[in-house]
């Protein structure tokens, strides 16, 4: 359970109104809808509490002894960090203050460095998953894109037995684990995994079940909550993943030229059920080594309820609803939330990143 799960009464007051301080640059800006529906989110979903941001006061100054656990203050940063991204305007005066909330828990300057740059881990998880669709648009294969898989084995050339259990899933009665995923993959005219030449359905098959037994599409938002969901259920520190998604997605900050890029794609409530949603869950399926199979041939209610996955938080919930969400297919989505113009803001931060970009 991560620790900022556990929060309640007054020092959940105390740390939202920290976290409002890093929202309005420690009351030098007016606080914007978007982080007053974060601040709230944050207060329901994480502390089970209900606030009037209004009334949040406090400083930044001392706030080691409001937060005097360590592994709690880098939680709280964790969420902090993500305020800086919510809106376009006001970024470097929201990191000033982040910065200052980083020095007062007695973290390094390299802490709040890592904000700016967020970090090598975080561009390239963000990629992991955002390579399939910057090779559906960019008619890319896989020999073409230089970045790797992190801890994933890439059978470019696919697997006939993989294949052909998954074919046996998609006879299988409506409900059940492996039917559903498979859905998942026409929903999103994906290739099953196992298919010869399919890099990504091969890649990402894990990384697949997770959007299917949490109940996220594959928007900018579903990829987002996937992301929270795993958070709250890991021992392993995601937070820095998370901002670079949120900034992603919110306000369309560059990582990679090959990657498609969002505004307006967070919304405070879904990706904080998303972290509540995974606190509350009993098994670590992102584990190394956790075995699927037996699992996928049960109905995916009943996997979900032996997990303890409540429902209610997930955006597909119905057989009907599909699983690449009311934008339509990867690769061949339009909206006026892409971005066109690549940010160019942090460029020269991220170019000195051990990242490599596609030619």
């Amino acid at each position: 359970m991560k620790k900022i799960l556990e929060v309640r009464g007054d020092q959940a007051r105390d740390i939202l109104a920290l976290l409002k301080c890093v929202a309005t640059a420690e009351d030098t800006l007016e606080l914007h809808e978007i982080h007053r529906q974060t601040l709230e989110a944050i207060a329901h979903h994480l502390f089970q509490a209900e606030v009037e941001t209004d009334r949040l006061q406090g400083s930044i100054d001392g706030a080691a002894e409001t937060v005097e656990d360590p592994e709690l203050r880098r939680e709280v940063l964790n969420m902090a960090g993500i305020l800086p991204f919510l809106e376009e305007e006001n970024k470097e005066q929201r990191i000033d203050a982040f910065a200052h909330l980083a020095r007062e828990f007695g973290f390094s300057k390299k802490f709040a460095k890592e904000l700016h740059g967020l970090c090598h881990h975080a561009i390239m998880e963000l990629t992991i998953c955002m390579l399939r669709p910057a090779s559906v648009t960019a008619s890319r294969s896989l020999a073409g894109l230089t970045l790797t898989f992190a801890e994933s084995a890439i059978h470019a050339d696919g697997n006939k037995k993989t294949l052909e259990r998954y074919q046996r899933y998609e006879q299988m009665d409506d409900g059940i684990f492996g039917k559903v995923l498979t859905k998942y993959y026409r929903d999103n005219d994906f290739d099953l995994p196992g298919t010869p030449h399919a890099p990504f359905s091969n890649g990402l098959m894990y990384h697949d079940m997770h959007h299917v037994v949490q109940g996220y599409p594959t928007t900018p938002l579903g990829e987002t909550c996937v992301l929270a969901f795993d958070g709250a259920l890991v021992d392993q520190d995601l937070g820095k993943t998370l901002i670079a998604y949120v900034a992603q997605f919110q306000v369309g900050l560059l990582f990679d030229s090959t990657l498609p890029l969002w505004k307006n794609q967070f919304k405070p409530d879904i990706v904080m059920s998303a972290y509540e949603r995974g606190g509350l869950c009993n098994t670590n399926f992102v584990a190394p080594g956790f075995d699927w199979s037996e699992l996928l041939e049960r109905p995916l209610d009943e996997v979900r309820a032996g997990f303890n996955i409540p429902l209610e938080g997930a955006i597909v919930k119905e057989p009907g609803d599909l699983w690449c969400g009311d934008m339509g297919l990867v690769g061949q989505r339009n909206s006026e939330d892409m971005v066109q113009q690549k940010m160019r803001w942090l460029q020269k931060v991220f170019t000195k990143l051990n990242v490599k970009h596609a030619e």
